[in-house]
């Protein structure tokens, strides 16, 4: 990013009389000579400096290795977990920055749960590279050890780019006030007031996002009542084991209303997100992608392990697809369970997309937009809840996740728990014991049941896969 500040006016700093002198002589200067104004000059010419600097470092973009570098400045004490590290730049990137005169890196204007998940796009990754590198921290298990002696000591600017750049990257934002201010209150915050607040900020986004996208796609006679759509927490006994339960493609969150109240019961900490696109209308669905949904399912990690001490994540069917992903993303999840993951899918819609693709890439050719079929009919196990209509991207995206997925199945190596229906009229089971197979985990269990429904978690005999799950929790902990 390049800005251009207002130009300093240098006639302003040589209006003292003992330069005005210098400048007025008649009297020949040799180069080598000694000014009489040379002090003098000196002195403005450091006013200058100090001006020219201050003006470049208010125009700094504020980017994510600022705010790391900047928390650990101030944190009060020599270690800090890793984990409450990223929840306060967290924190600080979401403190109301963007509506003020700093300048904001991009990365910092998205959503920036990632942070808190799978750090997918190394901003975390990449500082600690540095900072471990250069001295400024080391590692002890899960937290880091500052060497303070790092932003303490005053150090020559030059050489401090190549022996502690961390030190110099906390410096070029000091002159921004309000964003120390920030960073002063919430490095020094204790962890439990820092994952409550990051709980808070997440779950009343999550609800706000809902509210919109409620809004903005709600169709009369078709868009279900709010309860059906709006994320949820379940509350525990104690914070030791809580789950990210993820809901299926079409659904909502109401999906998994059995299964988390079944959870609860005994204590366990439940989490439901809200998939975008979902849990509002078929058009809201239409315009997401998988990725969309991974955000949505990040930002569930994110509040159940600031509340509990270790998450299991688990879904079903398109959900189960997307807690394998995170699985996959976030190798301290301490445990996996899928419920009829869509490796392979078998109703008709699936089989239909590829025919109604070429028709659609056709009318295109012809120019007949409104000849193109973007949406099938869907006849639902659970009609209260499911969409009635399907829109074709979305099996795309759903097809995406899968493909994405299956390379790195061997990489999930925690305790994992797969369920299926042998007569699932949805999921082809074949495709199920294959994502089994290909797990990397050594304890996993493949549990099949003899359903001739894809709901398994809901309705007549779902007790039995809701205990085989809560076994398995049971176990991790």
């Amino acid at each position: 990013d390049i800005r251009f500040g207002e130009a300093i006016r240098i006639d302003q700093c040589v209006d003292r009389r003992s330069i005005q002198r210098d400048i007025r002589s008649g009297e020949k200067i040799g180069f080598d000579d000694i000014l009489p104004s040379r002090s003098r000059m000196r002195k403005e010419a450091l006013k200058i400096m100090q001006r020219y600097m201050t003006a470049i470092y208010q125009m700094t973009t504020v980017n994510t290795d600022h705010l790391f570098a900047s928390i650990l400045k101030y944190h009060p004490m020599a270690r800090i977990e890793e984990q409450a590290l990223r929840r306060k730049v967290f924190l600080v990137s979401q403190a109301g920055l963007s509506g003020s005169d700093i300048h904001l890196h991009s990365g910092l204007k998205m959503d920036r749960t990632h942070l808190l998940a799978d750090d997918r796009y190394n901003r975390y990754g990449d500082f600690l590279s540095l900072a471990l590198e250069k001295g400024v921290v080391k590692k002890d298990g899960t937290a880091l050890i500052k060497d303070h002696s790092k932003f303490a000591a005053p150090f020559d600017y030059n050489r401090a780019r190549m022996d502690n750049p961390v030190a110099v990257i906390a410096n070029e934002v000091e002159p921004l006030e309000l964003l120390q201010r920030h960073v002063r209150r919430i490095a020094w915050m204790p962890d439990f007031i820092i994952r409550r607040k990051v709980v808070r900020l997440l779950m009343k986004k999550a609800f706000e996002e809902f509210q919109a996208d409620y809004q903005a796609f709600y169709i009369e006679g078709e868009t279900k009542k709010k309860h059906v759509g709006a994320p949820y927490l379940i509350k525990g006994k104690r914070g030791r084991i809580g789950v990210v339960l993820i809901h299926g493609y079409m659904a909502a969150p109401l999906e998994m209303r059995a299964l988390a109240e079944y959870l609860g019961r005994r204590g366990i900490w439940v989490y439901v997100p809200r998939l975008k696109g979902h849990g509002t209308s078929p058009e809201d669905l239409a315009t997401r992608t998988y990725s969309d949904w991974t955000d949505s399912v990040d930002r569930g990690y994110a509040i159940i392990s600031s509340l509990c001490k270790h998450v299991v994540v688990g879904g079903f069917s398109n959900g189960a697809g997307l807690a394998l992903d995170l699985a996959a993303r976030v190798s301290c999840i301490k445990g996996v369970f899928a419920v009829s993951p869509p490796m392979q899918l078998q109703d008709f819609s699936a089989k239909f997309v590829p025919a109604v693709g070429a028709w659609n890439r056709l009318m295109d050719m012809v120019h007949l937009e409104e000849a193109k079929k973007e949406f099938i009919e869907n006849k639902p196990e659970n009609p209260h809840i499911n969409y009635l209509r399907n829109p074709l991207s979305g099996v795309g995206e759903l097809v995406k996740l899968m493909e994405t997925l299956e390379p790195r199945l061997p990489t999930i190596t925690m305790p994992a728990l797969v369920v299926q229906s042998w007569r699932d009229p949805v999921v082809n089971p074949e495709g199920t014991e294959k994502i089994f197979k290909l797990l990397g985990s050594e304890d996993k269990t493949y549990l099949v049941l003899n359903f001739n429904r894809h709901g398994i978690l809901m309705g007549d005999g779902s007790h039995q896969v809701h205990r085989a799950i809560y076994h398995f929790i049971k176990h991790l902990a």
